[in-house]
């Protein structure tokens, strides 16, 4: 297990050293590689831990197996489902990208077998993701209670040609952003929805978030980072639909409001070390460097 790394500190993982470390493995059966995978990982694993289980199928039911390591294999998809479904506990994940980018699922199938040796060396290290917390409240009951590791979305149903939404800051109004919706992020999903939409990338060290509005009606409407230590209220005026990372939550009505702030869940995200953060950046967006003549 990991202890929690101060803000911005890459921790080594440490695996229990008087037994075999636990394995949870989860991954995407609708990725081709994803047995082949499965197949070389039990083969690596073979006398140095013990597989608790393998589940190729994408869902959201809370783990209730105790691993000390889960590997995903599949894309960032598959490493947000896997962080919600670990609730509270906090357990090295090593995510084994399948997909197009893998800014989450950072580990590359030929980096598999280096970077498990450096897991079972104790030497590998991960990332202290901070994640949000979120709360429906519907004429002052609450209706959902969540936790998410990238973002939490609003968006106008599609009978509304646009929706608007008031931000409060703890009882402060800020503004009220009139569009198509608005995108609050952490700062690991801000290279997710809200790079997308034209938002900031922040390091995934800085404990903030982003509050990203989609097709603003005003110029003036532009992107805000925020503390992550405050809680901050959307009161929504209208019909509109609530996306948690990438999953549909349901129908928002008109006064409904969603409270988000900071959660004591963390990710502890096992990375490479010849693929940390900014190389993804350079790799998978091309960002920084210089466009090429011809």
């Amino acid at each position: 297990m990991t202890s929690r790394p101060a803000n911005g500190r890459h921790d080594l993982v440490q695996l229990p050293q008087d037994r075999l470390p636990r394995v949870l493995i989860l991954g995407d059966g609708d990725k081709e590689r994803t047995r082949d995978l499965v197949t070389k990982l039990e083969q690596l694993l073979e006398g140095r831990a013990k597989i608790l289980d393998v589940d190729l199928v994408r869902n959201y039911e809370p783990i209730k197996r105790k691993p000390d390591l889960v590997i995903v294999l599949g894309g960032d998809g598959a490493m947000l489902a896997a962080s919600s479904r670990l609730g509270k506990r906090r357990v090295p994940v090593m995510g084994v990208n399948l997909g197009k980018v893998g800014f989450l699922a950072a580990v590359a199938p030929e980096r598999l077998e280096p970077v498990l040796d450096l897991l079972f060396a104790g030497k590998a290290r991960c990332e202290d993701r901070a994640m949000m917390s979120f709360k429906v409240r519907r004429a002052g009951k609450v209706v959902l209670d969540s936790h998410v590791l990238n973002e939490v979305v609003i968006t106008r149903s599609a009978k509304e040609s646009m929706i608007q939404v008031d931000l409060i800051d703890e009882r402060r109004p800020v503004c009220t952003f009139s569009g198509d919706g608005l995108i609050v992020c952490t700062s690991t999903g801000s290279t997710a929805y809200n790079l997308s939409a034209g938002g900031p990338i922040l390091v995934p060290s800085l404990d903030a978030l982003v509050v990203q509005p989609l097709a603003p009606y005003a110029l003036g409407m532009r992107p805000l980072v925020l503390r992550n230590d405050r809680h901050f209220t959307l009161k929504v005026h209208g019909p509109s639909l609530l996306n948690s990372d990438g999953y549909l939550e349901g129908k928002l009505q008109p006064g409904d409001s969603v409270s988000v702030g900071p959660s004591p869940r963390r990710l502890a995200l096992v990375v490479d070390p010849e693929n940390r953060f900014y190389a993804r950046l350079r790799s998978k967006l091309r960002w920084g460097i210089a466009p090429q003549s011809g």
